[in-house]
Protein backbone atom coordinates (compact mmCIF):
# COMPACT_ATOMS: atom_id res chain seq x y z
CA UNK A 1 0.00 0.00 0.00
CA UNK A 2 2.78 2.45 0.91
CA UNK A 3 4.47 1.80 -2.42
CA UNK A 4 1.24 2.51 -4.30
CA UNK A 5 0.66 5.68 -2.31
CA UNK A 6 4.20 6.84 -3.02
CA UNK A 7 3.64 6.40 -6.75
CA UNK A 8 0.34 8.26 -6.50
CA UNK A 9 1.95 11.15 -4.60
CA UNK A 10 4.70 11.37 -7.20
CA UNK A 11 2.20 11.42 -10.05
CA UNK A 12 0.02 14.06 -8.41
CA UNK A 13 3.09 16.17 -7.60
CA UNK A 14 4.19 16.08 -11.22
CA UNK A 15 0.74 17.18 -12.31
CA UNK A 16 0.91 20.37 -10.26
CA UNK A 17 3.81 21.74 -12.31
CA UNK A 18 3.02 24.42 -14.86
CA UNK A 19 2.22 22.85 -18.19
CA UNK A 20 2.10 25.70 -20.70
CA UNK A 21 1.93 29.38 -21.62
CA UNK A 22 -1.52 29.57 -23.20
CA UNK A 23 -3.94 31.53 -21.05
CA UNK A 24 -7.45 30.24 -20.22
CA UNK A 25 -10.29 29.67 -17.76
CA UNK A 26 -13.86 28.51 -16.96
CA UNK A 27 -15.27 26.02 -14.45
CA UNK A 28 -18.09 23.72 -13.35
CA UNK A 29 -20.42 23.59 -10.37
CA UNK A 30 -22.35 21.03 -8.44
CA UNK A 31 -25.82 20.82 -7.11
CA UNK A 32 -26.95 22.10 -3.74
CA UNK A 33 -29.60 20.11 -1.93
CA UNK A 34 -30.65 19.59 1.66
CA UNK A 35 -28.73 16.34 1.68
CA UNK A 36 -25.48 18.12 1.10
CA UNK A 37 -25.56 19.81 4.44
CA UNK A 38 -26.35 16.71 6.45
CA UNK A 39 -23.73 14.57 4.74
CA UNK A 40 -20.82 16.40 6.34
CA UNK A 41 -22.23 15.72 9.81
CA UNK A 42 -22.27 12.03 8.98
CA UNK A 43 -18.58 11.66 8.15
CA UNK A 44 -16.82 8.31 8.77
CA UNK A 45 -14.64 7.99 11.87
CA UNK A 46 -10.92 8.61 11.30
CA UNK A 47 -10.01 4.97 11.95
CA UNK A 48 -12.42 3.85 9.23
CA UNK A 49 -10.57 5.75 6.49
CA UNK A 50 -7.98 4.13 4.26
CA UNK A 51 -4.59 5.75 3.70
CA UNK A 52 -5.61 6.41 0.12
CA UNK A 53 -8.73 8.27 1.22
CA UNK A 54 -6.65 10.42 3.55
CA UNK A 55 -4.30 11.17 0.69
CA UNK A 56 -7.21 12.26 -1.50
CA UNK A 57 -8.30 14.70 1.20
CA UNK A 58 -4.73 15.98 1.59
CA UNK A 59 -4.37 16.62 -2.15
CA UNK A 60 -7.73 18.39 -2.41
CA UNK A 61 -6.97 20.60 0.57
CA UNK A 62 -3.63 21.55 -1.00
CA UNK A 63 -5.39 22.58 -4.22
CA UNK A 64 -7.89 24.55 -2.15
CA UNK A 65 -5.16 26.40 -0.24
CA UNK A 66 -3.18 27.06 -3.43
CA UNK A 67 -6.14 28.73 -5.12
CA UNK A 68 -7.39 30.74 -2.14
CA UNK A 69 -3.86 32.03 -1.56
CA UNK A 70 -3.71 33.21 -5.16
CA UNK A 71 -6.89 35.27 -4.96
CA UNK A 72 -5.99 38.87 -4.08
CA UNK A 73 -8.61 39.37 -1.38
CA UNK A 74 -8.19 40.38 2.26
CA UNK A 75 -11.09 38.27 3.52
CA UNK A 76 -10.33 35.04 5.35
CA UNK A 77 -11.07 32.07 3.12
CA UNK A 78 -13.94 29.71 4.06
CA UNK A 79 -13.25 26.51 5.97
CA UNK A 80 -12.55 23.54 3.71
CA UNK A 81 -14.21 20.16 4.23
CA UNK A 82 -13.55 16.95 2.33
CA UNK A 83 -16.64 14.73 2.27
CA UNK A 84 -15.84 11.02 2.07
CA UNK A 85 -17.81 8.34 0.25
CA UNK A 86 -19.80 6.08 2.56
CA UNK A 87 -20.96 2.49 2.22
CA UNK A 88 -19.33 2.24 -1.20
CA UNK A 89 -21.55 5.00 -2.58
CA UNK A 90 -19.64 7.84 -4.30
CA UNK A 91 -20.40 11.39 -3.18
CA UNK A 92 -20.52 13.31 -6.48
CA UNK A 93 -20.90 16.80 -5.10
CA UNK A 94 -19.07 20.01 -4.27
CA UNK A 95 -20.66 23.17 -2.92
CA UNK A 96 -20.14 26.47 -1.15
CA UNK A 97 -22.35 26.85 1.92
CA UNK A 98 -22.91 30.52 2.90
CA UNK A 99 -24.77 29.48 6.07
CA UNK A 100 -21.60 28.23 7.77
CA UNK A 101 -19.01 29.68 5.33
CA UNK A 102 -17.57 26.36 4.18
CA UNK A 103 -16.46 24.89 0.89
CA UNK A 104 -17.15 21.18 0.68
CA UNK A 105 -15.65 18.76 -1.81
CA UNK A 106 -16.88 15.21 -2.36
CA UNK A 107 -14.62 12.20 -2.71
CA UNK A 108 -16.70 11.09 -5.68
CA UNK A 109 -15.57 14.17 -7.61
CA UNK A 110 -11.94 13.23 -6.91
CA UNK A 111 -12.61 9.70 -8.17
CA UNK A 112 -14.26 11.09 -11.29
CA UNK A 113 -11.23 13.34 -11.86
CA UNK A 114 -8.85 10.34 -11.89
CA UNK A 115 -10.43 9.24 -15.18
CA UNK A 116 -8.55 12.17 -16.75
CA UNK A 117 -5.17 10.64 -15.77
CA UNK A 118 -2.47 13.30 -16.26
CA UNK A 119 -5.09 16.06 -16.11
CA UNK A 120 -6.76 14.76 -12.94
CA UNK A 121 -5.28 17.47 -10.73
CA UNK A 122 -6.50 20.09 -13.21
CA UNK A 123 -10.04 18.70 -12.97
CA UNK A 124 -9.88 18.94 -9.17
CA UNK A 125 -8.72 22.56 -9.54
CA UNK A 126 -11.53 23.22 -12.02
CA UNK A 127 -14.21 22.20 -9.55
CA UNK A 128 -12.43 23.83 -6.60
CA UNK A 129 -12.01 27.11 -8.43
CA UNK A 130 -15.71 27.23 -9.21
CA UNK A 131 -16.74 26.82 -5.57
CA UNK A 132 -14.12 29.30 -4.36
CA UNK A 133 -15.46 31.82 -6.90
CA UNK A 134 -18.90 31.56 -5.31
CA UNK A 135 -17.40 32.93 -2.10
CA UNK A 136 -15.10 35.59 -3.53
CA UNK A 137 -17.73 36.86 -5.99
CA UNK A 138 -20.21 37.27 -3.10
CA UNK A 139 -22.73 34.76 -4.38
CA UNK A 140 -23.81 34.06 -0.80
CA UNK A 141 -24.87 37.64 -0.12
CA UNK A 142 -28.54 36.95 -0.79
CA UNK A 143 -28.62 34.19 1.82
CA UNK A 144 -26.90 36.39 4.42
CA UNK A 145 -29.08 39.39 3.56
CA UNK A 146 -32.22 37.36 3.92
CA UNK A 147 -31.16 36.07 7.35
CA UNK A 148 -30.49 39.63 8.47
CA UNK A 149 -34.01 40.75 7.42
CA UNK A 150 -36.45 38.03 8.54
CA UNK A 151 -40.20 38.42 8.14
CA UNK A 152 -39.85 41.22 5.61
CA UNK A 153 -40.79 41.72 1.98
CA UNK A 154 -37.05 42.12 1.31
CA UNK A 155 -36.41 38.55 2.45
CA UNK A 156 -39.26 37.26 0.28
CA UNK A 157 -37.86 39.03 -2.78
CA UNK A 158 -34.36 37.75 -2.05
CA UNK A 159 -35.63 34.18 -1.61
CA UNK A 160 -37.51 34.40 -4.89
CA UNK A 161 -34.35 35.62 -6.61
CA UNK A 162 -32.34 32.71 -5.19
CA UNK A 163 -34.73 30.28 -6.83
CA UNK A 164 -35.08 32.17 -10.09
CA UNK A 165 -33.61 30.07 -12.91
CA UNK A 166 -32.10 33.00 -14.81
CA UNK A 167 -30.43 34.45 -11.71
CA UNK A 168 -29.08 31.07 -10.68
CA UNK A 169 -27.77 30.41 -14.17
CA UNK A 170 -26.00 33.77 -14.23
CA UNK A 171 -24.34 33.08 -10.87
CA UNK A 172 -23.20 29.63 -11.94
CA UNK A 173 -21.83 30.94 -15.24
CA UNK A 174 -19.95 33.66 -13.34
CA UNK A 175 -18.47 31.06 -11.01
CA UNK A 176 -17.40 29.02 -14.04
CA UNK A 177 -15.68 32.06 -15.49
CA UNK A 178 -13.90 33.43 -12.42
CA UNK A 179 -13.18 29.99 -11.01
CA UNK A 180 -11.24 29.29 -14.18
CA UNK A 181 -9.21 32.46 -13.77
CA UNK A 182 -8.40 31.62 -10.14
CA UNK A 183 -7.33 28.07 -10.97
CA UNK A 184 -5.27 29.06 -13.97
CA UNK A 185 -3.50 31.88 -12.11
CA UNK A 186 -2.50 29.35 -9.49
CA UNK A 187 -0.80 27.19 -12.09
CA UNK A 188 -3.38 24.49 -12.76
CA UNK A 189 -4.19 24.05 -16.43
CA UNK A 190 -7.94 24.16 -15.92
CA UNK A 191 -8.49 25.28 -19.48
CA UNK A 192 -7.28 21.99 -20.92
CA UNK A 193 -10.03 19.94 -19.30
CA UNK A 194 -13.15 22.14 -19.39
CA UNK A 195 -15.32 20.86 -22.20
CA UNK A 196 -14.30 17.22 -21.84
CA UNK A 197 -14.87 17.24 -18.09
CA UNK A 198 -18.37 18.68 -18.38
CA UNK A 199 -19.31 16.12 -20.94
CA UNK A 200 -18.01 13.36 -18.65
CA UNK A 201 -19.76 14.82 -15.62
CA UNK A 202 -23.15 15.12 -17.24
CA UNK A 203 -22.89 11.56 -18.56
CA UNK A 204 -21.59 10.06 -15.32
CA UNK A 205 -24.37 11.61 -13.22
CA UNK A 206 -27.11 11.36 -15.88
CA UNK A 207 -27.68 15.11 -15.63
CA UNK A 208 -30.10 16.48 -18.24
CA UNK A 209 -28.49 18.83 -20.74
CA UNK A 210 -30.95 21.50 -19.59
CA UNK A 211 -31.16 21.76 -15.78
CA UNK A 212 -33.06 24.32 -13.70
CA UNK A 213 -30.80 27.04 -12.31
CA UNK A 214 -27.71 26.13 -14.33
CA UNK A 215 -26.36 26.94 -17.78
CA UNK A 216 -26.93 24.13 -20.27
CA UNK A 217 -24.24 21.58 -20.96
CA UNK A 218 -23.57 23.27 -24.32
CA UNK A 219 -23.33 26.72 -22.75
CA UNK A 220 -20.97 25.56 -20.02
CA UNK A 221 -18.67 24.00 -22.56
CA UNK A 222 -18.82 27.24 -24.57
CA UNK A 223 -17.72 29.21 -21.51
CA UNK A 224 -14.45 27.31 -21.56
CA UNK A 225 -13.89 27.87 -25.25
CA UNK A 226 -14.84 31.55 -25.19
CA UNK A 227 -12.80 32.20 -22.07
CA UNK A 228 -9.80 30.60 -23.68
CA UNK A 229 -10.11 32.89 -26.70
CA UNK A 230 -10.52 35.93 -24.47
CA UNK A 231 -7.48 35.18 -22.34
CA UNK A 232 -5.36 34.26 -25.33
CA UNK A 233 -5.81 37.85 -26.46
CA UNK A 234 -4.02 38.95 -23.30
CA UNK A 235 -0.81 37.10 -24.15
CA UNK A 236 0.33 39.62 -26.81
CA UNK A 237 -0.42 42.48 -24.41
CA UNK A 238 1.75 40.82 -21.74
CA UNK A 239 4.54 40.34 -24.26
CA UNK A 240 4.17 43.93 -25.48
CA UNK A 241 4.39 45.19 -21.89
CA UNK A 242 7.62 43.24 -21.38
CA UNK A 243 9.14 44.61 -24.59
CA UNK A 244 8.07 48.17 -23.79
CA UNK A 245 9.62 47.87 -20.33
CA UNK A 246 12.89 46.65 -21.79
CA UNK A 247 13.00 49.63 -24.16
CA UNK A 248 12.15 52.25 -21.49
CA UNK A 249 8.54 52.90 -22.55
CA UNK A 250 7.42 52.59 -18.95
CA UNK A 251 4.06 54.39 -19.14
CA UNK A 252 2.94 52.32 -22.13
CA UNK A 253 4.21 49.19 -20.40
CA UNK A 254 2.27 50.01 -17.23
CA UNK A 255 -0.89 50.56 -19.27
CA UNK A 256 -0.48 47.12 -20.86
CA UNK A 257 0.23 45.42 -17.52
CA UNK A 258 -2.80 47.10 -15.96
CA UNK A 259 -4.97 45.93 -18.86
CA UNK A 260 -3.93 42.32 -18.26
CA UNK A 261 -4.13 42.58 -14.46
CA UNK A 262 -7.79 43.65 -14.68
CA UNK A 263 -8.61 40.16 -15.93
CA UNK A 264 -5.64 38.04 -14.99
CA UNK A 265 -3.96 39.40 -11.83
CA UNK A 266 -1.21 36.79 -11.62
CA UNK A 267 2.13 36.90 -9.82
CA UNK A 268 4.01 37.52 -13.09
CA UNK A 269 1.84 40.54 -13.92
CA UNK A 270 2.38 42.19 -10.55
CA UNK A 271 6.08 41.32 -10.60
CA UNK A 272 6.66 42.82 -14.04
CA UNK A 273 4.53 45.88 -13.34
CA UNK A 274 6.75 46.46 -10.32
CA UNK A 275 9.90 45.98 -12.39
CA UNK A 276 8.73 48.63 -14.87
CA UNK A 277 8.28 51.07 -12.00
CA UNK A 278 11.65 50.17 -10.47
CA UNK A 279 13.44 50.61 -13.79
CA UNK A 280 11.81 54.01 -14.20
CA UNK A 281 13.05 54.93 -10.72
CA UNK A 282 16.60 53.78 -11.55
CA UNK A 283 16.64 56.21 -14.49
CA UNK A 284 16.33 59.04 -11.95
CA UNK A 285 19.65 58.22 -10.26
CA UNK A 286 22.98 59.67 -11.37
CA UNK A 287 25.99 57.36 -12.03
CA UNK A 288 27.55 58.60 -8.80
CA UNK A 289 24.43 57.64 -6.82
CA UNK A 290 24.04 54.24 -8.46
CA UNK A 291 27.38 52.46 -8.65
CA UNK A 292 26.05 48.93 -9.07
CA UNK A 293 23.94 46.99 -11.56
CA UNK A 294 20.62 46.11 -9.89
CA UNK A 295 19.25 42.87 -11.38
CA UNK A 296 15.54 43.62 -11.20
CA UNK A 297 14.02 40.52 -12.72
CA UNK A 298 11.32 40.74 -15.35
CA UNK A 299 9.55 37.39 -15.81
CA UNK A 300 9.22 36.64 -19.53
CA UNK A 301 6.88 33.70 -18.96
CA UNK A 302 3.28 33.77 -17.75
CA UNK A 303 0.45 31.41 -16.91
CA UNK A 304 -1.11 33.97 -18.62
CA UNK A 305 0.41 49.37 -10.63
CA UNK A 306 0.86 52.20 -12.00
CA UNK A 307 2.63 54.88 -9.91
CA UNK A 308 0.11 57.56 -10.81
CA UNK A 309 0.70 60.99 -12.19
CA UNK A 310 3.42 63.34 -11.03
CA UNK A 311 2.42 65.49 -8.09
CA UNK A 312 2.70 69.26 -8.18
CA UNK A 313 6.21 70.41 -7.40
CA UNK A 314 7.52 66.85 -7.08
CA UNK A 315 11.32 66.64 -7.04
CA UNK A 316 13.36 63.94 -8.73
CA UNK A 317 14.09 62.36 -5.35
CA UNK A 318 10.41 62.38 -4.37
CA UNK A 319 9.40 60.84 -7.67
CA UNK A 320 11.84 57.94 -7.42
CA UNK A 321 10.72 57.21 -3.84
CA UNK A 322 7.10 57.21 -5.03
CA UNK A 323 7.95 54.88 -7.89
CA UNK A 324 9.89 52.53 -5.62
CA UNK A 325 7.07 52.38 -3.09
CA UNK A 326 4.60 51.59 -5.86
CA UNK A 327 6.99 48.91 -7.17
CA UNK A 328 7.26 47.44 -3.67
CA UNK A 329 3.48 47.21 -3.48
CA UNK A 330 3.36 45.29 -6.76
CA UNK A 331 6.11 42.89 -5.63
CA UNK A 332 4.24 42.31 -2.37
CA UNK A 333 1.12 41.51 -4.39
CA UNK A 334 3.10 38.93 -6.36
CA UNK A 335 4.42 37.33 -3.16
CA UNK A 336 0.91 37.33 -1.70
CA UNK A 337 -0.20 35.24 -4.65
CA UNK A 338 2.80 32.88 -4.45
CA UNK A 339 4.91 32.93 -1.30
CA UNK A 340 7.56 30.81 -3.06
CA UNK A 341 8.02 33.18 -6.01
CA UNK A 342 11.77 33.79 -5.80
CA UNK A 343 11.85 36.45 -8.53
CA UNK A 344 9.76 38.89 -6.51
CA UNK A 345 11.83 38.32 -3.36
CA UNK A 346 14.90 39.42 -5.31
CA UNK A 347 13.03 42.46 -6.57
CA UNK A 348 11.69 43.28 -3.11
CA UNK A 349 15.21 43.08 -1.68
CA UNK A 350 16.55 45.48 -4.32
CA UNK A 351 13.65 47.88 -3.77
CA UNK A 352 14.13 47.94 0.01
CA UNK A 353 17.83 48.58 -0.52
CA UNK A 354 17.14 51.55 -2.79
CA UNK A 355 14.82 52.87 -0.08
CA UNK A 356 17.65 52.56 2.46
CA UNK A 357 16.12 49.62 4.36
CA UNK A 358 19.26 47.49 4.47
CA UNK A 359 18.34 44.81 7.02
CA UNK A 360 15.03 44.09 5.33
CA UNK A 361 16.82 43.86 1.99
CA UNK A 362 19.34 41.34 3.35
CA UNK A 363 16.61 39.11 4.75
CA UNK A 364 14.53 39.13 1.58
CA UNK A 365 17.57 38.45 -0.59
CA UNK A 366 18.54 35.50 1.63
CA UNK A 367 15.05 34.06 1.25
CA UNK A 368 15.26 34.53 -2.52
CA UNK A 369 18.55 32.60 -2.62
CA UNK A 370 17.07 29.78 -0.52
CA UNK A 371 13.97 29.46 -2.70
CA UNK A 372 15.93 29.69 -5.95
CA UNK A 373 18.35 27.01 -4.78
CA UNK A 374 15.45 24.72 -3.86
CA UNK A 375 13.91 25.34 -7.30
CA UNK A 376 17.20 24.80 -9.13
CA UNK A 377 17.22 28.28 -10.68
CA UNK A 378 20.87 29.34 -10.91
CA UNK A 379 20.20 32.79 -12.31
CA UNK A 380 17.68 33.76 -9.64
CA UNK A 381 19.96 32.45 -6.89
CA UNK A 382 22.79 34.51 -8.36
CA UNK A 383 20.58 37.61 -8.45
CA UNK A 384 19.79 37.05 -4.78
CA UNK A 385 23.51 36.95 -3.98
CA UNK A 386 24.01 40.11 -6.05
CA UNK A 387 21.26 41.87 -4.08
CA UNK A 388 23.01 40.93 -0.83
CA UNK A 389 26.33 42.05 -2.27
CA UNK A 390 24.89 45.47 -3.14
CA UNK A 391 23.59 45.87 0.41
CA UNK A 392 27.00 45.02 1.87
CA UNK A 393 28.78 47.31 -0.59
CA UNK A 394 26.47 50.21 0.24
CA UNK A 395 27.06 49.70 3.98
CA UNK A 396 30.87 49.62 3.61
CA UNK A 397 31.22 45.85 4.13
CA UNK A 398 33.25 45.37 0.99
CA UNK A 399 34.72 42.01 1.96
CA UNK A 400 31.23 40.54 2.40
CA UNK A 401 30.12 42.20 -0.83
CA UNK A 402 32.94 40.58 -2.78
CA UNK A 403 32.01 37.16 -1.40
CA UNK A 404 28.39 37.58 -2.47
CA UNK A 405 29.33 38.81 -5.95
CA UNK A 406 31.77 35.91 -6.24
CA UNK A 407 29.01 33.45 -5.31
CA UNK A 408 26.86 34.92 -8.09
CA UNK A 409 29.31 34.21 -10.91
CA UNK A 410 27.96 30.73 -11.55
CA UNK A 411 24.49 31.95 -12.53
CA UNK A 412 24.93 35.58 -13.56
CA UNK A 413 28.57 36.12 -14.46
CA UNK A 414 28.08 39.34 -16.43
CA UNK A 415 26.34 41.31 -13.69
CA UNK A 416 28.35 39.69 -10.90
CA UNK A 417 31.65 40.71 -12.49
CA UNK A 418 30.40 44.22 -13.24
CA UNK A 419 29.49 44.70 -9.59
CA UNK A 420 32.65 43.03 -8.34
CA UNK A 421 34.65 45.39 -10.50
CA UNK A 422 32.70 48.34 -9.12
CA UNK A 423 33.25 47.44 -5.47
CA UNK A 424 36.92 46.60 -6.09
CA UNK A 425 37.71 49.80 -7.97
CA UNK A 426 35.26 51.98 -6.05
CA UNK A 427 34.02 53.51 -9.29
CA UNK A 428 31.07 53.38 -11.61
CA UNK A 429 30.25 49.80 -12.51
CA UNK A 430 32.12 48.69 -15.60
CA UNK A 431 30.35 46.11 -17.66
CA UNK A 432 33.33 43.77 -17.98
CA UNK A 433 36.80 43.49 -16.47
CA UNK A 434 38.50 43.76 -19.84
CA UNK A 435 37.94 47.18 -21.38
CA UNK A 436 35.76 46.82 -24.44
CA UNK A 437 35.40 49.16 -27.37
CA UNK A 438 32.19 51.16 -27.49
CA UNK A 439 29.32 49.67 -29.47
CA UNK A 440 30.47 48.76 -32.98
CA UNK A 441 28.12 49.77 -35.79
CA UNK A 442 27.40 47.33 -38.59
CA UNK A 443 24.91 46.17 -41.21
CA UNK A 444 21.16 46.23 -40.73
CA UNK A 445 19.88 43.44 -38.49
CA UNK A 446 17.41 40.95 -39.95
CA UNK A 447 15.56 37.97 -38.56
CA UNK A 448 14.64 35.47 -41.25
CA UNK A 449 15.42 38.15 -43.87
CA UNK A 450 12.93 40.53 -42.23
CA UNK A 451 14.07 43.92 -40.92
CA UNK A 452 12.37 46.32 -38.57
CA UNK A 453 10.94 48.34 -41.47
CA UNK A 454 8.63 45.36 -42.15
CA UNK A 455 6.68 46.29 -39.01
CA UNK A 456 4.70 48.94 -40.87
CA UNK A 457 3.69 46.48 -43.60
CA UNK A 458 2.70 43.87 -41.01
CA UNK A 459 0.62 46.47 -39.22
CA UNK A 460 -1.16 47.36 -42.45
CA UNK A 461 -2.11 43.68 -42.73
CA UNK A 462 -3.13 43.49 -39.04
CA UNK A 463 -6.55 42.03 -39.80
CA UNK A 464 -4.75 38.77 -40.61
CA UNK A 465 -3.31 38.59 -37.10
CA UNK A 466 -4.51 38.75 -33.51
CA UNK A 467 -5.43 42.27 -32.38
CA UNK A 468 -6.11 43.62 -28.89
CA UNK A 469 -7.41 47.17 -28.42
CA UNK A 470 -6.94 49.13 -25.19
CA UNK A 471 -9.07 52.23 -24.65
CA UNK A 472 -7.47 55.60 -23.92
CA UNK A 473 -7.22 56.65 -20.27
CA UNK A 474 -5.45 60.01 -20.43
CA UNK A 475 -2.85 61.88 -22.51
CA UNK A 476 -0.06 59.65 -21.22
CA UNK A 477 -2.11 56.53 -21.85
CA UNK A 478 -3.67 56.98 -25.29
CA UNK A 479 -5.66 54.46 -27.28
CA UNK A 480 -3.36 51.51 -27.90
CA UNK A 481 -3.53 48.65 -30.37
CA UNK A 482 -1.38 45.55 -29.89
CA UNK A 483 -0.89 43.18 -32.83
CA UNK A 484 0.62 39.72 -32.40
CA UNK A 485 2.27 38.17 -35.45
CA UNK A 486 3.30 34.52 -35.44
CA UNK A 487 5.15 33.38 -38.53
CA UNK A 488 7.05 30.16 -39.11
CA UNK A 489 10.49 31.79 -38.73
CA UNK A 490 9.82 34.66 -36.32
CA UNK A 491 7.36 36.28 -33.93
CA UNK A 492 6.53 39.97 -33.82
CA UNK A 493 4.71 42.34 -31.49
CA UNK A 494 3.50 45.68 -32.87
CA UNK A 495 2.28 48.51 -30.65
CA UNK A 496 0.38 51.46 -32.15
CA UNK A 497 -0.81 54.44 -30.14
CA UNK A 498 -3.23 57.20 -31.12
CA UNK A 499 -2.79 60.43 -29.19
CA UNK A 500 -3.21 64.16 -29.73
CA UNK A 501 -6.44 65.83 -30.79
CA UNK A 502 -9.08 63.23 -31.68
CA UNK A 503 -6.42 60.50 -31.63
CA UNK A 504 -4.97 61.54 -34.96
CA UNK A 505 -1.31 61.24 -33.96
CA UNK A 506 -0.33 57.67 -34.83
CA UNK A 507 2.90 56.13 -33.54
CA UNK A 508 3.97 52.59 -34.46
CA UNK A 509 6.85 50.61 -33.01
CA UNK A 510 7.60 46.93 -33.05
CA UNK A 511 9.69 44.01 -31.93
CA UNK A 512 10.72 41.00 -34.01
CA UNK A 513 11.92 37.99 -32.01
CA UNK A 514 13.68 34.77 -32.88
CA UNK A 515 11.71 31.59 -32.26
CA UNK A 516 13.08 28.67 -30.18
CA UNK A 517 15.53 26.68 -32.27
CA UNK A 518 16.11 29.52 -34.73
CA UNK A 519 19.09 28.36 -36.82
CA UNK A 520 20.03 31.53 -38.72
CA UNK A 521 22.49 34.17 -37.53
CA UNK A 522 22.69 37.92 -36.96
CA UNK A 523 24.33 40.21 -39.52
CA UNK A 524 27.63 39.54 -37.72
CA UNK A 525 27.42 35.79 -37.36
CA UNK A 526 25.99 35.41 -33.84
CA UNK A 527 23.72 32.39 -33.39
CA UNK A 528 21.73 30.85 -30.56
CA UNK A 529 24.36 29.29 -28.33
CA UNK A 530 27.08 31.84 -29.14
CA UNK A 531 29.22 32.77 -26.13
CA UNK A 532 29.37 36.16 -24.45
CA UNK A 533 32.93 36.72 -25.66
CA UNK A 534 31.80 36.27 -29.28
CA UNK A 535 29.03 38.84 -28.85
CA UNK A 536 31.49 41.29 -27.30
CA UNK A 537 33.98 40.85 -30.13
CA UNK A 538 31.37 41.53 -32.81
CA UNK A 539 29.22 44.18 -31.16
CA UNK A 540 31.49 45.78 -28.55
CA UNK A 541 30.26 47.22 -25.27
CA UNK A 542 26.50 47.12 -24.73
CA UNK A 543 24.69 50.41 -24.43
CA UNK A 544 22.88 49.01 -21.42
CA UNK A 545 22.90 45.89 -19.27
CA UNK A 546 19.86 44.55 -17.41
CA UNK A 547 19.27 41.52 -15.25
CA UNK A 548 16.21 39.32 -15.38
CA UNK A 549 14.65 36.19 -13.93
CA UNK A 550 15.38 34.00 -16.94
CA UNK A 551 17.96 36.04 -18.84
CA UNK A 552 20.45 38.88 -18.78
CA UNK A 553 19.72 41.49 -21.45
CA UNK A 554 22.49 43.08 -23.53
CA UNK A 555 21.31 46.20 -25.37
CA UNK A 556 22.95 47.52 -28.53
CA UNK A 557 21.03 50.68 -29.18
CA UNK A 558 22.73 51.72 -32.45
CA UNK A 559 22.09 48.30 -33.94
CA UNK A 560 18.58 48.05 -32.48
CA UNK A 561 19.20 44.56 -31.11
CA UNK A 562 18.84 42.99 -27.67
CA UNK A 563 20.55 39.69 -26.83
CA UNK A 564 19.15 37.42 -24.13
CA UNK A 565 21.95 35.57 -22.33
CA UNK A 566 21.25 32.47 -20.22
CA UNK A 567 22.89 31.50 -16.93
CA UNK A 568 25.79 29.91 -18.87
CA UNK A 569 26.47 33.24 -20.64
CA UNK A 570 25.29 31.92 -23.98
CA UNK A 571 22.82 33.55 -26.36
CA UNK A 572 19.37 32.04 -25.85
CA UNK A 573 17.55 34.38 -28.26
CA UNK A 574 17.52 37.93 -29.53
CA UNK A 575 15.15 40.57 -30.82
CA UNK A 576 15.36 43.61 -33.05
CA UNK A 577 13.27 46.66 -32.30
CA UNK A 578 12.50 50.15 -33.47
CA UNK A 579 9.97 52.84 -34.22
CA UNK A 580 8.69 52.98 -37.77
CA UNK A 581 6.21 55.85 -37.53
Amino acid sequence: MKKKLSKHRKRISSLTKWTGLTLGLAMPMFFMSAGNFSTFNNQPDEHMLSDYQKLKAEICEKVYKDITKTVKDTRKAPTFNFIYNRYGKPYYNAYYSPSNNTINFGEGIYDLATRFKKDSINVVATVMGHEIAHFYKDHGWAHAFGLANPDTEIKTNVDNSMYNSDDRSRIEAEADYYGGIFGYMTGYNTLAVGSEFFSELYDALNIPDETFGYPSRKDRMSIYDNSKKMLEKLIPVFKAANMLSLTKHYEKASMCYDYVINTFPSREMYNNAGVALAWEALALYSPEELKYVYPFGIDMDTRLDNAGTKGAGETKEEKRVRLLKAAKESFNDAVHIDENYAASYVNLALTHELLGEHEMALGLAAKAVKLADEQGNKMLAANGHIARGIVFANTNKKSDAKKEFGSAKDGSQIIAEANLDAVTNNGFAKLFKKKLPEEIEGDEELISDVGIEAIEGLFDDRDQFQITKISAQNDNRPETVVVSVEEEEFDAIIVATYGGYYGTKEEIEGFIMTKPGYDDETSRGITIGSKLKEVQEEYGKPTKLMGGSQATFLYYQKSGIIFLMDSDNKVSSWMIYGKVK
